[in-house]
């Protein structure tokens, strides 16, 4: 039988600010698979002290968390993220402790973009950065390979996902007068660069258009949507590879390893499986 959350869920929205934790290395909210229903999670907590308590056992696990703390004008900021990367459930922690799973479509209504102009529905690779999330939270950890949890498995859904992704590259305007509209007119945009510590030098790409909001920051700034296979075609000379997503995952995509996943995916035995993911295209 169903469980009527109607007022837990009043209640939660009725708070001035809730805690969600973040995973230190992904920058992202720290997601986890349910062992017995296998729905995908996220925490939300009322307190500071519950959070520091929850995040013991994952500090245990060398996968430190920070709290990344929304009020409530941010809410559905935070509820658009989670769906963003195809997170279902929310469990919910009060200030005594107490948890409730609760689906995120009873805290917030999935966005629904399909009225807008296809020009203006954003790219949204939900799947991409579920698949992201994980893979990258197990690989940012200091153990050995194979003490991670599912590693190897986690790592064939994200290349699988990596191959079905259409990506965001951003293009600044260049030198010159004129607006950014003009530049893009007359064509006149560059690509910009990321340089890590080490010098070696990555083309920026988002997976979505949250993504490329927060790195573009209100910067003037266009991008264009391309396939994985376009991506590796138009990757500077200078450039290493590719950064998907600086803002968040950060994931480090070498020439090398895009190149050698498109090639593996024209393969005749290669199945990539089904896609359960959602897509909507930005132009």
């Amino acid at each position: 039988m169903a469980v009527d959350n109607s007022f837990l869920v009043r209640k939660i929205l009725a708070k001035t600010s809730l805690i969600c934790p973040y995973c230190v290395s992904t920058n992202m909210p720290l997601v986890n698979c349910d062992e017995e229903t296998g729905n995908d999670q996220v925490w939300i907590f009322e307190k500071e002290q519950q959070l520091q308590e929850f995040a013991k056992s994952w500090t245990e696990k060398k996968m430190p968390l920070k709290g990344t703390v929304y009020k409530k004008n941010m809410f559905p900021a935070l509820f658009a993220l989670l769906y963003s990367i195809d997170v279902n459930e929310a469990v919910y922690v009060d200030q005594s402790g107490n948890e409730t799973h609760l689906e995120l479509s009873e805290l917030s209504p999935k966005p629904d973009f399909s009225r807008l102009p296809q020009a203006q529905q954003p790219l949204l690779n939900p799947s991409l950065q579920l698949t992201g999330l994980y893979f990258m939270q197990e690989a940012s950890r200091p153990v050995p390979d194979d003490e991670k949890v599912d590693y190897r498995d986690r790592e064939e859904e994200f290349a699988a996902n990596l191959l079905r992704g259409r990506y965001l590259v951003p293009f600044v305007p260049g030198e010159g007068e004129g607006t950014l509209q003009d530049k893009i007119k007359a064509g006149n945009l560059r690509l910009p660069l990321i340089k890590t510590k080490t010098e070696d030098t990555f083309l920026p790409v988002m997976s979505d258009s949250y993504e490329f909001q927060k790195f573009a920051q209100k910067k003037p700034m266009t991008a264009r949507v391309v396939t994985f296979e376009e991506l590796g075609k138009m990757l500077p000379k200078e450039a290493k590879g590719a950064m998907l997503n600086p803002s968040g995952f950060h994931a480090v995509l070498t020439a090398q390893l895009i190149n050698g996943l498109v090639q593996q995916a024209s393969a005749p035995d290669i199945d990539l499986g089904e896609d359960d993911g959602e897509e909507e295209d930005e132009e």
